[in-house]
């Protein structure tokens, strides 16, 4: 049984008092964007921003919903757990997640520019039955990864503070549910600029603090020695030096994560919906240094409060003194709060709570304007109600926002009751939707491709996967299958690759055995889809695409994917396995060295993420502040227009 180490009043102050404060100051934005930039919330502008996000809320964004409690609390474990390896190898695998899912952002954005969500591609071109069948993926992966959010985020506050876990379940959604709600998508995306901000915040003071100020540590040289020392004590399970990448469970984990994690952005609308809302000039500099900003969040984590815990083990201030953290801690994601406690105490503690706030709100409130969006498009209007008007399409919005909310606790308080933890579901949810990843890529980019290619490939890549992830866990289990041996590094591995790219296998065999009679022609996504009655001039522009920009956009996808191989192939292959085959721990000097790197990786990553969107946002702040001195803006064409639903290459015409 974990004792907490703060008080009950630490959670609930939190949860309702900062969550109130957020659903407050989304009143504010929502009343500021309508009053003085004439930005009217109707149906368009709630569910894609009017489709004109500059690149730095796109990458603030970025970070902020691929920012999960398990971002900060599994890459501590990893770290307390494997070393100096786990922070890093979690976040370059995390990011590349998000790089590669750019080729996607930038053909949606070239191919289907009116679109709400990337599934109204699938009906568009497969018809219902196809769209139904990758729906079932989309609201899969919503449901998945909000149980991930919620589940680690009441697990974390109910160990910390001994807040219970129903009521953290249900209160932490709450102030998200009411914001979300009230703001839409653009105020969602300022929200989660105030996010990222504090977490950078907390993120480089507890850093800094850990390797450059504090008496117990105070510096890269020091905390090298205490790993090396500790290691004597309490040895890793490899035997080998916390300063060591020598682990093969470590990076069997990270691939496992890498492929398996594929699908919580290929298959969850709420990244698609980012590119969605994007201006189309910014979609690759705002996902790209959205990833690389990301990445150095579980690598700083890690690398500090993660190895902190390790290293103070046999120290007083260890709140486990003189005993290793229990199994359950370090499933809980505890490493990084005990670490942040032995160096800075309660106050340190308290800010880990706070980041972990901040991870579980923002990255729930892309998961609900993601659901919202999804079923009021993909559902609503096109099964019910086709000609809905704006106000018909914003009240349903809310209502899958509030109602997702309360499905969302319900589900946190089942996982919790069962005893699921946030690791199994982490290598769980993979294998079930991973087929979305060629389901998507396929869908914009090979025009060959079947419906009935899709139809049966994606569930068969499925079966595929979980009868592989069974097989696993009773060959590596010993011959037993429950849900320790389904949580085996092996098996989850081997479940979630065989998901992942039997599906494309399937996909492509079956189109060519079975091929249309003639190839897709991707002019009809912008004939089918198409757009809401209460679109005012802004939103009307932003859904087309000129010559100069569309051929911005193809060079985008050549420089995507040169990134792409310069990150798997030298960050994420040549490095960790270099490390890994010299099976030799890092020099005192290589490991102030790498630790260095990540300080000024994370300074920089910090002032590119609070600084760039008030610079490109100057004018609209300018705006905000001459108002309320009393000089009137001009608004001009800025108020909301009633046009019919209209075909977007008859918008073009107009």
């Amino acid at each position: 049984m974990t004792t907490p180490i703060l008080d009950q009043g630490y959670g609930y102050g939190f949860v309702l008092g900062i969550g109130a404060a957020f659903a407050l100051l989304m009143c504010l934005i929502t009343r500021v964007l309508s009053s003085y930039l004439g930005q009217v919330q109707n149906s368009e502008r709630f569910t894609t921003a009017s489709r004109s996000v500059n690149s730095g809320l796109i990458a603030s964004s970025t970070v902020s919903a691929w920012t999960w409690p398990a971002t900060l609390l599994s890459s501590g474990a990893w770290s307390y757990s494997h070393g100096i390896s786990g922070g890093f190898l979690y976040g370059i695998s995390g990011a590349l997640q998000v790089t590669v899912f750019v080729f996607v952002c930038l053909q949606l954005k070239a191919r289907a520019p009116a679109a709400h969500t990337v599934s109204e591609c699938f009906s568009a071109r497969f018809g219902p039955v196809g769209h139904w069948v990758f729906l079932c993926y989309v609201f899969a992966t919503n449901i998945l990864i909000s149980s991930l959010l919620l589940l680690g985020g009441s697990q974390g506050f109910a160990a910390t503070t001994g807040m219970h876990v129903v009521a953290a379940s249900f209160l932490l959604p709450l102030g998200v549910m009411v914001y979300t709600a009230l703001g839409g998508l653009k105020a969602t995306f300022i929200s989660d600029w105030i996010h990222t901000v504090i977490i950078y915040v907390i993120l480089l003071t507890a850093s800094y603090k850990i390797y450059c100020t504090s008496p117990l540590i105070g510096s890269p040289s020091k905390m090298y020695d205490l790993l090396e020392e500790i290691q004597t004590v309490y040895p890793s399970e490899t035997g080998q030096s916390y300063v060591s990448f020598y682990d093969k469970t470590m990076l069997m984990l990270t691939w496992t994560i890498f492929f398996g994690g594929l699908s919580s952005v290929f298959g969850d609308p709420g990244y698609s919906q980012r590119a969605i809302a994007a201006n189309t000039k910014d979609v690759f500099q705002g996902y790209m240094m959205g990833a690389i900003c990301w990445a150095v969040i579980p690598a700083s984590i890690g690398s500090s409060a993660g190895l902190a815990c390790r290293a103070l083990l046999n120290n007083p201030v260890s709140v486990t003194y003189p005993d290793l953290l229990t199994e359950d801690e370090v499933n809980n994601g505890l490493p990084v709060i005990y670490g942040l406690y032995a160096v800075m105490g309660k106050p340190g503690a308290a800010a880990g709570l706070v980041m972990l706030f901040m991870s579980v709100t923002s990255a729930s409130s892309a998961e609900l304007i993601a659901f919202s969006s999804v079923t009021t498009y993909d559902v609503y209007r096109t099964y019910f109600n086709p000609n809905a008007s704006g106000k018909q399409l914003v009240r349903s919005a809310h209502i899958a926002v509030v109602g997702f909310s309360l499905f969302m606790a319900v589900l946190s308080v089942v996982f919790n009751y069962i005893g699921v933890t946030v690791g199994w579901l982490l290598g769980f949810s993979g294998i079930i939707i991973n087929p979305s990843v060629f389901s998507v890529s396929l869908t914009l980019f090979w025009n060959r491709m079947t419906r009935l290619g899709l139809v049966i490939g994606a569930p068969l890549g499925t079966l595929t996967g979980v009868v592989c992830w069974v097989a696993g866990a009773y060959c590596f289990g010993d011959k037993v299958v429950d849900k320790a041996t389904l949580n085996v590094t092996q098996a989850a591995f081997i479940g979630n690759c065989t998901a992942l790219f039997s599906t494309g296998l399937y996909i492509v065999v079956i189109s060519l055995l079975k091929p249309d009679p003639a190839p897709f022609d991707p002019k009809l996504f912008q004939e089918k889809i198409t757009l809401a009655d209460d679109l005012d001039e802004e939103e009307r522009e932003a859904v087309e695409l000129p010559a100069d920009e569309e051929k911005k956009l193809k060079f985008n996808i050549w420089a995507a994917f040169l990134v792409n191989v310069f990150l798997l192939i030298g960050v994420y292959v040549i490095i960790p396995t270099s490390l890994y085959g010299s099976h030799h721990g890092f020099s005192k000097a290589s490991f102030t060295a790498f630790i260095v790197v990540i300080l000024i990786w994370l300074l920089l990553s910090a002032m590119y993420i609070i600084l760039f969107p008030l610079w490109q946002g100057r004018h609209s702040i300018a705006t905000v502040v001459m108002m309320l001195f009393g000089k009137k803006p001009n608004l001009e064409g800025e108020t909301a227009s009633s046009v019919e639903i209209v075909p977007v290459q008859q918008i073009a015409k107009k």
